[in-house]
């Protein structure tokens, strides 16, 4: 298995390493989410810093943000970050997953988990509604 799953008491973090498949990275997106704490976190730290290679591409993040989309109605209040210094994962990360069609959770690209942990730190708290049962109002 090339990532670790590591719950921490407001998120998680996914810590991928060597070569990371597509398949992998779906799973692992698929298993916080379908924890039940996920409706309760306020953030996913993607640490790919240890990996040396990943099959991901435009087709793979696109599916990624329409589960992440499902999944902002349940917890709005979350954000993720990708740790990479891959700047062709970096650049798939800021199309798809902040300039795409399909926005939900702020994402940001950092080339450190210590840079990610200072920007998470730095934004308010989210206190926004959750809109399972259609009650948000925006």
């Amino acid at each position: 298995m090339a990532y670790e799953i590591i719950w921490e008491p407001e998120g998680v973090i996914r810590q991928f390493s060597g070569s990371v498949s597509a398949r992998e990275f779906m799973q692992s997106v698929e298993q916080v989410q379908g924890d039940s704490r996920y409706d309760d976190m306020h953030y996913i730290i993607n640490d790919f810093s240890a990996a040396t290679a990943a099959a991901l591409n435009e087709e793979v993040f696109t599916e990624l943000a329409v589960l992440y989309y499902g999944a902002y109605a349940s917890n709005p209040n979350c954000r993720v970050v990708f740790v990479t210094a891959d700047p062709a994962l970096a650049a798939l990360v800021r199309k798809v997953l902040q300039q795409g069609p399909v926005v939900s959770y702020s994402t940001e690209v950092f080339p450190t988990v210590g840079e990610a942990r200072d920007w998470l730190d730095s934004q308010p708290q989210l206190h926004l509604m959750s809109n399972v049962m259609g009650f948000r109002l925006d």
